[in-house]
Protein backbone atom coordinates (compact mmCIF):
# COMPACT_ATOMS: atom_id res chain seq x y z
CA UNK A 1 0.00 0.00 0.00
CA UNK A 2 1.22 3.48 -0.91
CA UNK A 3 0.13 6.73 0.72
CA UNK A 4 0.27 9.33 -2.06
CA UNK A 5 0.00 13.09 -1.52
CA UNK A 6 0.18 15.33 -4.62
CA UNK A 7 2.11 18.60 -4.40
CA UNK A 8 0.92 21.05 -7.03
CA UNK A 9 3.07 23.92 -8.23
CA UNK A 10 0.72 26.57 -6.82
CA UNK A 11 -1.16 25.76 -3.59
CA UNK A 12 -3.59 28.66 -4.08
CA UNK A 13 -4.73 27.85 -7.62
CA UNK A 14 -7.23 25.17 -8.56
CA UNK A 15 -5.47 21.95 -9.64
CA UNK A 16 -7.09 22.37 -13.10
CA UNK A 17 -5.87 25.95 -13.62
CA UNK A 18 -3.68 26.31 -16.74
CA UNK A 19 -0.88 27.88 -14.66
CA UNK A 20 -0.87 25.03 -12.17
CA UNK A 21 0.35 21.47 -12.49
CA UNK A 22 1.93 18.65 -10.56
CA UNK A 23 5.30 19.41 -8.98
CA UNK A 24 5.81 16.13 -7.14
CA UNK A 25 4.13 13.14 -5.54
CA UNK A 26 5.02 12.37 -1.93
CA UNK A 27 5.01 8.58 -1.48
CA UNK A 28 5.12 6.46 1.63
CA UNK A 29 5.16 2.68 1.29
CA UNK A 30 3.42 0.92 4.18
CA UNK A 31 6.34 -1.48 4.68
CA UNK A 32 9.10 1.15 4.41
CA UNK A 33 10.40 3.62 6.97
CA UNK A 34 11.44 6.41 4.62
CA UNK A 35 9.13 8.19 2.16
CA UNK A 36 10.27 9.29 -1.29
CA UNK A 37 9.23 11.74 -4.03
CA UNK A 38 8.24 11.15 -7.63
CA UNK A 39 9.40 14.41 -9.19
CA UNK A 40 7.69 16.19 -12.07
CA UNK A 41 9.42 19.53 -11.61
CA UNK A 42 11.10 20.96 -8.51
CA UNK A 43 14.40 22.91 -8.35
CA UNK A 44 15.56 20.82 -5.35
CA UNK A 45 15.82 17.79 -7.60
CA UNK A 46 17.69 17.09 -10.82
CA UNK A 47 14.96 14.58 -11.77
CA UNK A 48 12.24 15.66 -14.20
CA UNK A 49 8.91 14.24 -15.41
CA UNK A 50 9.33 10.93 -13.62
CA UNK A 51 6.85 8.20 -14.46
CA UNK A 52 4.10 7.71 -11.86
CA UNK A 53 1.71 5.49 -13.83
CA UNK A 54 3.35 2.36 -12.42
CA UNK A 55 1.30 3.15 -9.29
CA UNK A 56 -1.73 1.93 -11.27
CA UNK A 57 -0.73 -1.57 -10.21
CA UNK A 58 -0.63 -0.62 -6.51
CA UNK A 59 -3.22 0.04 -3.84
CA UNK A 60 -3.20 3.76 -2.97
CA UNK A 61 -4.53 5.84 -0.08
CA UNK A 62 -4.64 9.63 -0.35
CA UNK A 63 -6.19 12.53 1.59
CA UNK A 64 -8.33 13.66 -1.35
CA UNK A 65 -8.97 11.29 -4.26
CA UNK A 66 -10.83 13.96 -6.27
CA UNK A 67 -7.74 16.19 -6.32
CA UNK A 68 -5.59 13.21 -7.29
CA UNK A 69 -8.02 12.58 -10.18
CA UNK A 70 -7.35 16.03 -11.61
CA UNK A 71 -4.01 14.92 -13.02
CA UNK A 72 -4.47 11.13 -13.25
CA UNK A 73 -7.19 8.65 -12.27
CA UNK A 74 -5.43 5.73 -10.62
CA UNK A 75 -7.27 2.40 -10.54
CA UNK A 76 -7.46 1.52 -6.84
CA UNK A 77 -7.61 4.49 -4.45
CA UNK A 78 -9.09 5.03 -1.01
CA UNK A 79 -9.89 8.57 0.03
CA UNK A 80 -8.70 9.16 3.61
CA UNK A 81 -11.05 12.12 4.05
CA UNK A 82 -13.91 9.76 3.20
CA UNK A 83 -12.67 7.15 5.70
CA UNK A 84 -12.50 9.78 8.47
CA UNK A 85 -15.95 11.08 7.54
CA UNK A 86 -17.44 7.58 7.49
CA UNK A 87 -16.05 6.83 10.95
CA UNK A 88 -16.82 10.17 12.62
CA UNK A 89 -19.65 11.75 10.62
CA UNK A 90 -17.53 14.91 10.35
CA UNK A 91 -15.08 16.33 7.80
CA UNK A 92 -11.39 15.98 8.61
CA UNK A 93 -10.17 19.12 10.35
CA UNK A 94 -6.74 19.64 8.84
CA UNK A 95 -5.06 21.74 11.51
CA UNK A 96 -1.61 20.37 10.71
CA UNK A 97 0.86 23.21 10.54
CA UNK A 98 4.41 23.55 9.26
CA UNK A 99 6.08 26.79 10.34
CA UNK A 100 8.28 27.15 7.26
CA UNK A 101 5.40 26.50 4.83
CA UNK A 102 3.10 28.87 6.74
CA UNK A 103 5.75 31.60 6.75
CA UNK A 104 6.46 31.32 3.01
CA UNK A 105 2.75 31.04 2.15
CA UNK A 106 1.90 34.22 4.06
CA UNK A 107 4.88 36.18 2.76
CA UNK A 108 4.69 35.05 -0.88
CA UNK A 109 0.96 34.46 -1.37
CA UNK A 110 0.99 36.09 -4.82
CA UNK A 111 4.21 34.46 -6.00
CA UNK A 112 3.59 31.93 -8.76
CA UNK A 113 4.54 28.27 -8.23
CA UNK A 114 5.10 28.78 -4.51
CA UNK A 115 5.41 25.05 -3.85
CA UNK A 116 8.52 25.00 -6.04
CA UNK A 117 10.09 27.60 -3.74
CA UNK A 118 9.27 25.62 -0.62
CA UNK A 119 12.06 23.03 -0.10
CA UNK A 120 11.22 19.37 -0.62
CA UNK A 121 12.40 18.71 2.95
CA UNK A 122 9.55 20.90 4.26
CA UNK A 123 7.01 19.24 1.98
CA UNK A 124 8.26 15.93 3.36
CA UNK A 125 7.77 17.09 6.97
CA UNK A 126 4.22 18.28 6.27
CA UNK A 127 3.15 15.21 4.26
CA UNK A 128 4.59 12.87 6.87
CA UNK A 129 2.53 14.58 9.56
CA UNK A 130 -0.62 14.36 7.43
CA UNK A 131 0.00 10.66 6.84
CA UNK A 132 0.41 9.97 10.58
CA UNK A 133 -2.80 11.80 11.53
CA UNK A 134 -4.91 10.34 8.72
CA UNK A 135 -3.69 6.75 9.01
CA UNK A 136 -7.17 5.35 9.79
CA UNK A 137 -7.94 1.66 9.13
CA UNK A 138 -10.69 1.13 6.56
CA UNK A 139 -12.81 -1.99 6.19
CA UNK A 140 -13.80 -1.35 2.58
CA UNK A 141 -17.34 -0.42 3.65
CA UNK A 142 -19.29 1.91 1.34
CA UNK A 143 -16.63 1.95 -1.38
CA UNK A 144 -19.42 2.20 -3.96
CA UNK A 145 -20.54 5.48 -2.43
CA UNK A 146 -16.98 6.83 -2.28
CA UNK A 147 -16.22 5.90 -5.89
CA UNK A 148 -19.53 7.15 -7.29
CA UNK A 149 -19.62 10.52 -5.50
CA UNK A 150 -15.99 11.27 -6.39
CA UNK A 151 -16.50 10.24 -10.02
CA UNK A 152 -19.63 12.39 -10.31
CA UNK A 153 -18.13 15.57 -8.91
CA UNK A 154 -14.66 15.15 -10.45
CA UNK A 155 -16.38 15.32 -13.83
CA UNK A 156 -18.34 18.49 -13.03
CA UNK A 157 -15.22 20.23 -11.73
CA UNK A 158 -13.24 19.31 -14.85
CA UNK A 159 -15.82 21.02 -17.08
CA UNK A 160 -15.36 24.39 -15.38
CA UNK A 161 -17.75 27.26 -16.11
CA UNK A 162 -17.08 30.18 -18.45
CA UNK A 163 -17.15 33.72 -17.05
CA UNK A 164 -17.99 37.09 -18.60
CA UNK A 165 -15.44 39.80 -19.35
CA UNK A 166 -16.75 41.88 -16.42
CA UNK A 167 -16.51 39.06 -13.86
CA UNK A 168 -14.05 41.06 -11.73
CA UNK A 169 -16.54 43.94 -11.55
CA UNK A 170 -19.36 41.58 -10.58
CA UNK A 171 -17.28 39.82 -7.91
CA UNK A 172 -14.00 41.61 -7.12
CA UNK A 173 -10.43 41.68 -8.31
CA UNK A 174 -9.50 38.65 -6.19
CA UNK A 175 -11.25 36.40 -8.69
CA UNK A 176 -8.85 37.37 -11.49
CA UNK A 177 -6.03 35.00 -10.50
CA UNK A 178 -8.43 32.05 -10.57
CA UNK A 179 -9.61 32.58 -14.16
CA UNK A 180 -8.09 29.99 -16.49
CA UNK A 181 -8.73 30.19 -20.25
CA UNK A 182 -11.86 32.22 -19.55
CA UNK A 183 -13.23 29.76 -16.97
CA UNK A 184 -13.52 29.37 -13.22
CA UNK A 185 -13.26 25.93 -11.65
CA UNK A 186 -15.43 24.98 -8.72
CA UNK A 187 -14.39 22.63 -5.92
CA UNK A 188 -16.96 20.44 -4.20
CA UNK A 189 -16.39 19.51 -0.57
CA UNK A 190 -18.01 16.07 -0.41
CA UNK A 191 -17.49 15.23 3.25
CA UNK A 192 -19.74 17.69 5.10
CA UNK A 193 -21.60 16.94 8.33
CA UNK A 194 -24.95 16.60 6.53
CA UNK A 195 -23.48 14.83 3.50
CA UNK A 196 -24.66 17.61 1.15
CA UNK A 197 -21.65 18.80 -0.89
CA UNK A 198 -20.64 22.42 -0.44
CA UNK A 199 -18.94 24.18 -3.34
CA UNK A 200 -16.52 27.08 -3.27
CA UNK A 201 -13.08 27.99 -4.49
CA UNK A 202 -11.02 31.14 -4.24
CA UNK A 203 -13.41 33.95 -3.36
CA UNK A 204 -16.46 32.41 -5.06
CA UNK A 205 -19.12 30.44 -3.19
CA UNK A 206 -20.69 28.54 -6.08
CA UNK A 207 -23.32 26.95 -3.82
CA UNK A 208 -24.80 30.29 -2.71
CA UNK A 209 -24.68 32.67 -5.66
CA UNK A 210 -26.96 35.72 -5.31
CA UNK A 211 -28.86 36.66 -8.52
CA UNK A 212 -26.68 39.70 -9.25
CA UNK A 213 -23.50 37.58 -9.25
CA UNK A 214 -24.94 34.83 -11.44
CA UNK A 215 -24.65 37.20 -14.41
CA UNK A 216 -20.89 36.54 -14.38
CA UNK A 217 -21.46 33.00 -15.70
CA UNK A 218 -22.00 32.58 -19.43
CA UNK A 219 -22.05 29.69 -21.93
CA UNK A 220 -18.94 28.39 -23.64
CA UNK A 221 -21.29 26.83 -26.22
CA UNK A 222 -24.60 28.51 -27.13
CA UNK A 223 -26.71 28.90 -23.99
CA UNK A 224 -27.05 27.97 -20.34
CA UNK A 225 -29.92 25.66 -19.45
CA UNK A 226 -30.99 25.10 -15.86
CA UNK A 227 -33.23 22.30 -14.65
CA UNK A 228 -34.84 22.95 -11.27
CA UNK A 229 -36.69 20.28 -9.33
CA UNK A 230 -40.21 21.22 -8.27
CA UNK A 231 -40.82 20.76 -4.50
CA UNK A 232 -37.87 18.37 -4.50
CA UNK A 233 -37.61 17.71 -0.77
CA UNK A 234 -41.30 16.91 -0.50
CA UNK A 235 -41.17 14.51 -3.44
CA UNK A 236 -38.07 12.84 -2.00
CA UNK A 237 -39.86 12.41 1.32
CA UNK A 238 -42.83 10.98 -0.59
CA UNK A 239 -40.43 8.36 -2.06
CA UNK A 240 -39.27 7.38 1.40
CA UNK A 241 -42.76 7.10 2.92
CA UNK A 242 -44.38 5.57 -0.20
CA UNK A 243 -46.76 8.43 -1.03
CA UNK A 244 -47.71 9.57 -4.54
CA UNK A 245 -48.30 13.29 -5.13
CA UNK A 246 -48.95 12.70 -8.83
CA UNK A 247 -47.79 15.22 -11.42
CA UNK A 248 -49.74 18.19 -10.09
CA UNK A 249 -48.33 20.81 -7.72
CA UNK A 250 -47.33 19.34 -4.36
CA UNK A 251 -48.33 22.49 -2.47
CA UNK A 252 -51.69 22.61 -4.24
CA UNK A 253 -52.23 18.94 -3.36
CA UNK A 254 -51.52 19.62 0.33
CA UNK A 255 -53.57 22.85 0.31
CA UNK A 256 -56.64 20.80 -0.58
CA UNK A 257 -56.07 18.63 2.50
CA UNK A 258 -55.33 21.62 4.74
CA UNK A 259 -58.29 23.50 3.22
CA UNK A 260 -56.22 26.66 2.82
CA UNK A 261 -54.56 28.80 0.13
CA UNK A 262 -51.51 27.75 -1.91
CA UNK A 263 -49.18 30.23 -0.15
CA UNK A 264 -50.42 29.27 3.30
CA UNK A 265 -49.96 25.62 2.34
CA UNK A 266 -46.23 26.17 1.63
CA UNK A 267 -45.66 27.88 4.98
CA UNK A 268 -47.63 25.29 6.92
CA UNK A 269 -45.82 22.37 5.26
CA UNK A 270 -42.31 23.52 6.14
CA UNK A 271 -43.37 24.42 9.67
CA UNK A 272 -44.72 20.88 10.12
CA UNK A 273 -41.63 19.22 8.60
CA UNK A 274 -39.13 21.07 10.76
CA UNK A 275 -41.21 21.89 13.84
CA UNK A 276 -43.16 18.68 14.46
CA UNK A 277 -46.38 17.10 13.16
CA UNK A 278 -49.44 17.50 15.39
CA UNK A 279 -52.14 14.85 15.81
CA UNK A 280 -54.83 16.89 14.04
CA UNK A 281 -52.66 17.20 10.91
CA UNK A 282 -51.85 13.48 10.95
CA UNK A 283 -55.56 12.66 10.95
CA UNK A 284 -56.35 15.19 8.25
CA UNK A 285 -53.39 14.84 5.86
CA UNK A 286 -52.42 11.25 4.86
CA UNK A 287 -48.95 12.36 3.68
CA UNK A 288 -48.02 13.69 7.11
CA UNK A 289 -49.37 10.63 8.86
CA UNK A 290 -46.92 8.56 6.80
CA UNK A 291 -44.09 11.03 7.49
CA UNK A 292 -44.82 10.86 11.23
CA UNK A 293 -44.67 7.05 11.18
CA UNK A 294 -41.41 7.11 9.18
CA UNK A 295 -39.77 9.53 11.64
CA UNK A 296 -40.76 7.34 14.59
CA UNK A 297 -39.53 4.21 12.84
CA UNK A 298 -36.08 5.71 12.12
CA UNK A 299 -35.82 7.17 15.62
CA UNK A 300 -36.54 3.75 17.10
CA UNK A 301 -34.01 2.19 14.72
CA UNK A 302 -31.14 4.48 15.68
CA UNK A 303 -31.89 4.08 19.38
CA UNK A 304 -32.06 0.29 19.13
CA UNK A 305 -29.03 -0.29 16.89
CA UNK A 306 -27.07 2.94 17.54
CA UNK A 307 -27.10 3.55 13.81
CA UNK A 308 -29.41 4.07 10.87
CA UNK A 309 -28.71 3.41 7.18
CA UNK A 310 -29.20 5.73 4.22
CA UNK A 311 -31.64 4.45 1.62
CA UNK A 312 -29.60 4.07 -1.58
CA UNK A 313 -25.96 3.41 -0.68
CA UNK A 314 -26.70 2.01 2.80
CA UNK A 315 -24.24 4.42 4.40
CA UNK A 316 -24.20 4.06 8.17
CA UNK A 317 -25.08 7.10 10.33
CA UNK A 318 -23.81 6.41 13.85
CA UNK A 319 -25.71 7.86 16.82
CA UNK A 320 -22.46 8.66 18.67
CA UNK A 321 -21.27 10.98 15.89
CA UNK A 322 -24.03 13.58 16.28
CA UNK A 323 -24.59 16.03 19.11
CA UNK A 324 -28.07 16.57 20.57
CA UNK A 325 -29.58 13.94 18.29
CA UNK A 326 -33.38 13.92 18.15
CA UNK A 327 -36.16 12.62 15.89
CA UNK A 328 -36.15 15.57 13.53
CA UNK A 329 -32.35 15.59 13.23
CA UNK A 330 -32.34 11.93 12.20
CA UNK A 331 -35.09 12.69 9.70
CA UNK A 332 -33.26 15.71 8.23
CA UNK A 333 -29.97 13.82 7.87
CA UNK A 334 -31.75 10.97 6.08
CA UNK A 335 -33.57 13.36 3.72
CA UNK A 336 -30.36 15.20 2.82
CA UNK A 337 -28.52 11.90 2.35
CA UNK A 338 -31.32 10.61 0.10
CA UNK A 339 -31.23 13.86 -1.91
CA UNK A 340 -27.45 13.62 -2.41
CA UNK A 341 -27.46 9.90 -3.18
CA UNK A 342 -30.32 10.27 -5.67
CA UNK A 343 -28.49 13.11 -7.37
CA UNK A 344 -25.23 11.16 -7.58
CA UNK A 345 -27.06 8.46 -9.55
CA UNK A 346 -28.61 11.11 -11.83
CA UNK A 347 -25.26 12.84 -12.41
CA UNK A 348 -23.58 9.57 -13.39
CA UNK A 349 -26.39 8.73 -15.84
CA UNK A 350 -26.19 12.22 -17.35
CA UNK A 351 -22.40 12.06 -17.67
CA UNK A 352 -22.63 8.74 -19.50
CA UNK A 353 -25.35 10.14 -21.77
CA UNK A 354 -23.34 13.27 -22.63
CA UNK A 355 -20.20 11.36 -23.66
CA UNK A 356 -19.37 12.44 -27.20
CA UNK A 357 -21.59 15.54 -27.02
CA UNK A 358 -20.49 19.16 -26.57
CA UNK A 359 -23.17 19.91 -23.96
CA UNK A 360 -21.73 19.77 -20.43
CA UNK A 361 -22.99 19.74 -16.84
CA UNK A 362 -21.14 22.69 -15.29
CA UNK A 363 -22.80 23.34 -11.92
CA UNK A 364 -24.80 21.36 -9.37
CA UNK A 365 -26.92 22.99 -6.67
CA UNK A 366 -28.84 20.36 -4.65
CA UNK A 367 -32.18 20.81 -6.44
CA UNK A 368 -30.82 22.28 -9.68
CA UNK A 369 -28.47 21.31 -12.52
CA UNK A 370 -26.87 23.87 -14.86
CA UNK A 371 -25.82 22.83 -18.38
CA UNK A 372 -23.69 24.58 -20.99
CA UNK A 373 -25.78 23.60 -24.03
CA UNK A 374 -24.52 23.26 -27.62
CA UNK A 375 -27.18 23.77 -30.30
CA UNK A 376 -25.56 21.11 -32.50
CA UNK A 377 -26.56 18.45 -29.93
CA UNK A 378 -30.22 19.20 -30.67
CA UNK A 379 -33.23 19.82 -28.47
CA UNK A 380 -33.64 16.05 -28.04
CA UNK A 381 -30.56 16.17 -25.81
CA UNK A 382 -32.38 18.48 -23.43
CA UNK A 383 -35.47 16.30 -23.49
CA UNK A 384 -33.36 13.24 -22.71
CA UNK A 385 -31.64 15.04 -19.81
CA UNK A 386 -35.07 16.06 -18.52
CA UNK A 387 -36.20 12.40 -18.67
CA UNK A 388 -33.16 11.26 -16.68
CA UNK A 389 -33.74 13.90 -14.01
CA UNK A 390 -37.46 13.19 -13.79
CA UNK A 391 -37.16 9.47 -13.14
CA UNK A 392 -39.19 8.48 -10.06
CA UNK A 393 -41.56 11.42 -10.65
CA UNK A 394 -39.06 14.13 -9.66
CA UNK A 395 -40.51 16.78 -11.96
CA UNK A 396 -38.47 19.76 -13.16
CA UNK A 397 -38.86 23.29 -14.47
CA UNK A 398 -36.35 24.57 -17.02
CA UNK A 399 -34.82 27.94 -17.90
CA UNK A 400 -32.54 29.18 -20.67
CA UNK A 401 -30.31 32.23 -20.97
CA UNK A 402 -27.11 33.79 -22.23
CA UNK A 403 -25.99 34.27 -18.63
CA UNK A 404 -26.90 32.51 -15.41
CA UNK A 405 -28.54 35.60 -13.90
CA UNK A 406 -30.99 36.33 -16.73
CA UNK A 407 -32.90 33.25 -17.82
CA UNK A 408 -36.38 32.68 -19.23
CA UNK A 409 -38.71 29.78 -18.52
CA UNK A 410 -38.73 27.14 -21.25
CA UNK A 411 -40.50 24.36 -19.33
CA UNK A 412 -43.41 24.13 -21.79
CA UNK A 413 -41.04 23.99 -24.78
CA UNK A 414 -39.51 20.76 -23.49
Amino acid sequence: MYCIIPIFKDPFLHPLHKDNGLSALWCQVESAEEPFFIIEHHPDSDKFMEDYKWLDEEWIVTPDKKILNHFYEFKDVWDLNFVHWLETGKPFDNNIRNNAIDFLSNKFYNVKKLNEIIPLSKHNEYCSDVNKVMNIPHTGENNDYMNDVIKAFTSIEKNGIKVSDDVCDIFDIRVKKHISNGKLYSQYNLWTTTGRPSNSFGSVNFAALPPEKRKAFVPENNSLIEFDFDAYHLRLIADLVDYDFGKDSVHKHLAEHYECSYEESKQRTFKLLYGGIDKETREKVPFFNKVHNYINKKWSEINTHNCVYTDIYRRKLLFKNYEDMNRNKVFNYLIQAYETESNIKKILLIQDYLLGKKTKLVLYGYDSFLFDFANEDGVETLRDIKSILEENKHYTKSKMGLNYGEMEDITKRL
